[in-house]
């Protein structure tokens, strides 16, 4: 209990409780500025933030990882279907 409690205490109180179990990294990328639009874009219809579009797509990408590259027209189809 002593652990849990000081783990508790030791976070940064930087947000909202994470939903993943983890507290999230801060983290930077250079995307070309069609990745970025498309990011804003998905993360607008969904009314979530931009990061949380890349967490769930990663999340998405690695849950399939043996699939991804033989599976890439179907993946792009169902993450941006508005965009194709």
């Amino acid at each position: 209990m002593d652990t849990l409690l000081n783990q508790q205490q030791s976070r940064k109180k930087t947000g909202p409780k994470p939903l993943y179990g983890e507290a999230k990294k801060m983290v930077s990328f250079r995307l070309s500025p069609r990745a970025l639009e498309i990011i804003r874009h998905v993360a607008t219809q969904k009314g979530v933030s931009q990061a949380e579009v890349i967490e769930q797509w990663a999340r998405l990408i690695g849950s399939n990882a043996d699939s991804l590259f033989t599976q890439k027209t179907e993946a792009v189809s169902e993450l941006v279907p508005s965009l194709n």
